[in-house]
């Protein structure tokens, strides 16, 4: 499997071979500013609601590790609001494991906005 650290921000990575291999998976969630959501979250001053950023998160992890499946979430943190548009994200697949990651645009290196840990099922 290729470093990570070389991959090319939103490119997948290969499927590990064994369910305990580590994977990561990395690339850019969109939150479509024109989405009727923001309408009434909130009128003037748009906000990512928590619990989409939660389902992006889970849904990307489907893609992760297939052969899980992504099911309870655990210490997700929010340091700043969220309003519509990109941000770079990156999951890091452990056992049953993803570890979650997200971004302000071009802040990678810095500290996330958004943590969090999703705990996944899965025959071994």
């Amino acid at each position: 499997m290729p470093d990570p650290e070389n991959r090319k921000a939103g490119e997948r990575p290969e499927r590990p071979d064994a369910p305990h291999r580590d994977s990561v998976l990395s690339g850019v969630f969109y939150f479509d500013p024109a989405d009727s959501i923001y309408a009434d979250h909130f009128p003037g001053c748009p906000v990512v609601p928590g619990s989409v950023v939660i389902s992006a998160f889970l849904k990307a992890g489907r893609t992760a590790v297939p052969e899980r499946t992504p099911g309870r979430i655990q210490d997700f943190k929010f340091r700043a609001f969220l309003t519509p548009g990109a941000y770079p994200f990156r999951m890091e697949a452990a056992g049953h494991r993803l570890m979650c990651r997200l971004w302000r645009p071009g802040a990678e290196t810095r500290r996330p906005l958004v943590t969090g840990t999703i705990l996944c099922q899965g025959a071994e």
